[in-house]
């Protein structure tokens, strides 16, 4: 999270006037205030009411933001986006967004739609032109390279021996692409996800920790298309809209998650503690992090974090 009382560097190099970059310290000390005090980002209550909003057909959806204050937004794409967005997405944002702002745009901060639950518009590139048969084909392939892999042999070790005191009773993904993508590496990354999850399965039955019941599976990823949920269906994966993934999440599931463009880990703990998660390779935590500028020979500023 960022500290409020160091914001000279965003001054000199974005030309800030002093109101507004006390506005800007002000806001972030506030949203770190709300966070340390242990105020939820993505309470259940939240998705559950949104799940319902969206259910209902509504064109208008109510989300709080993170001071409880309803914002509307439109589920129909506005005419201000219409030439670049056909859809809306749910957008989730992460506490280390919230309270460390790009530099390149910091006063983000000030506006409306700066909560860790908003929507947003995108462009879907809509059906692929690929049949079931032809993912189905690609998939047996790519899960026969897991099957083989010492990744696999890893993770079947790892689930073999790790010490678990609860019984599994679902396993939900989330993030894991559209399975519609038969070439490259995209490919090989979403076919071997998927095939990942029939060993998950495997091993907690193998160690009896399903405690005899049959071990259902999820998928949420607003990436899934209609091929993608035929075909989910067929290799016994149930798919599920967002937010309705994160609302199956209970104490008898396990998550499982790599690398997802949403803060699924901070979703997930807010909504309902699983019995176990399964990640990528988690590095060191990131609250500190800083943005780092980076000055191009053209004198053009980019900034990462």
């Amino acid at each position: 999270m960022a500290d409020p009382n160091k914001m000279t560097d965003l001054e000199l190099d974005l030309e800030l006037d002093e109101e507004t970059t006390s506005k800007i310290a002000e806001r972030i000390k506030h949203i770190n205030q709300l966070y340390k005090s242990g105020k939820p980002l993505f309470p259940r209550y939240l998705l559950e009411d949104l799940s319902r909003q969206i259910n209902a057909g509504k064109a208008e959806v109510h989300i709080p933001d993170f001071d409880d204050v309803p914002k509307a937004y439109s589920l129909k794409v506005p005419n201000w986006c219409a030439d670049f967005a056909n859809t809306y997405r749910i957008n989730y944002e992460s506490i280390h967004y919230l309270g460390c702002p790009s530099p390149f745009c910091p006063e983000s901060v000030l506006g409306s739609d700066h909560a860790p639950v908003t929507i947003t518009y995108t462009r879907s590139a809509g059906p692929m032109g690929n049949t079931v048969e032809a993912v189905r084909e690609a998939f047996i392939k790519k899960r026969q390279k897991w099957l083989e892999s010492s990744t696999c042999r890893d993770l079947e070790h790892h689930l073999a021996t790790v010490k678990c005191t609860t019984t599994v009773h679902k396993v939900i993904c989330f993030g894991l692409g559209s399975l519609e993508t038969l070439s490259g590496y995209h490919c090989t990354r979403v076919h071997t996800q998927h095939a990942a999850v029939e060993t998950i399965v495997a091993c907690l039955m193998k160690r009896g920790l399903n405690g005899g019941r049959k071990i259902k599976c999820y998928a949420q990823d607003p990436a899934y298309g209609d091929v993608d949920k035929q075909f989910l269906r067929s290799i016994r994966i149930t798919p599920l809209e967002d937010p309705n993934g994160f609302l199956e999440v209970d104490q008898r599931t396990l998550v499982f998650s790599v690398s997802p463009n949403v803060p699924v880990k901070q979703i997930v703990a807010d909504v309902q503690w699983p019995a176990a998660m399964i990640w990528n390779t988690v590095g060191p935590t990131e609250i500190n992090k800083p943005w780092i500028k980076h000055r191009e020979k053209d004198g053009h500023v980019v900034w990462t974090w």
